[in-house]
C-alpha cells in the first residue's frame, strides 16, 4: 500500500466516528401544540427539546407530571408508571423510522408508555421492556393511561401496521445530564438522547424520572 492510499484510509477511519454523530439535542421554548385534544392540551408544558438526526428534526414537549401509581414507593421508575399513560407529544419534520426500522409519517403525535410482552416475538428488540408507544394526535383524545391493548391499537395508527411505533427507553432510568447523547447498545450502535420529566405521587411531587430515548439505529428482526 502507498503512503498516500495509507494516509487516505487513516483518514476515513478517523472520520468515520463523527460522520455517523448525527444526533443533537437542542432545548426549545415552544408553545404546547395547537393540534393536540383539548384533553390533553393542559397535561403538557411548554418547551421541551430539539433534536436533530440526520435531515430530520423531532420536537418534543413533555407532561407537566407523570402520574405514579399511588400505591407505590421508593425511587420513581416505569413499573410505577399505568401502562398507556400519556408522558409527551412529538413533532416530526419528517418521516422517521422507529427501532425496528417501521416509518411514520410526519406530523404531530402522542407518546405513551408501553411494556414489551414477555414472548418470544420480541427476543432480541432491547434489553429492556420498556417503550414509549407513537401515536397520531388526532386519534388520541383522553387524557387518562389507555392499558396495554389500548396504546397497541392507536400506536398500530401510527405505523399502518400490525405492529405499533416504538421509540426504545434505553437505559430507562440514567443519571446522564439532560441533553446528552449516549451509545445505548454498543453492540449495535442505537444512540439515545437523554430526557426527563416530573412525576408525581397521589397529586404530591414524587421527583423526576429521567431515561434514553433511542432516536439513532435499527435493530433488524
Amino acid at each position: 500500500m502507498t503512503r498516500i492510499l495509507r494516509l487516505l484510509v487513516a483518514a476515513l477511519l478517523l472520520s468515520a466516528p463523527a460522520a455517523a454523530q448525527t444526533l443533537a439535542v437542542k432545548p426549545q421554548s415552544d408553545p404546547v401544540p395547537a393540534g393536540l385534544a383539548p384533553a390533553l392540551q393542559p397535561l403538557l408544558a411548554p418547551g421541551g427539546q430539539r433534536v436533530t438526526v440526520g435531515i430530520t428534526t423531532l420536537t418534543f414537549w413533555w407532561v407537566k407530571s407523570l402520574p405514579l401509581a399511588g400505591d407505590t414507593t421508593g425511587a420513581p421508575d416505569w413499573s410505577q408508571v399505568p401502562e398507556g399513560s400519556l408522558v409527551g407529544v412529538m413533532q416530526t419534520s419528517d418521516s422517521f423510522a422507529d427501532i425496528r426500522g417501521h416509518s411514520f409519517k410526519a406530523g404531530l403525535y402522542t407518546l405513551r408508555y408501553g411494556v414489551q410482552p414477555a414472548d418470544g416475538n420480541h427476543l432480541g428488540v432491547s434489553p429492556y421492556r420498556d417503550f414509549l408507544l407513537v401515536g397520531p394526535a388526532a386519534a388520541d383524545t383522553t387524557a387518562a393511561p389507555l392499558g396495554h391493548d389500548g396504546v397497541i391499537a392507536l400506536s398500530t395508527k401510527a405505523s399502518g401496521l400490525a405492529h405499533p411505533a416504538v421509540l426504545s427507553l434505553d437505559p430507562p432510568t440514567t443519571t446522564q445530564p439532560v441533553g446528552s447523547v449516549i451509545t445505548a447498545e454498543p453492540d449495535m450502535a442505537l444512540k439515545s438522547a437523554i430526557f426527563e420529566v416530573p412525576v408525581s405521587r397521589a397529586g404530591a411531587n414524587a421527583g423526576t424520572l429521567r431515561f434514553g430515548l433511542v432516536l439513532e439505529g435499527i435493530i433488524q428482526q
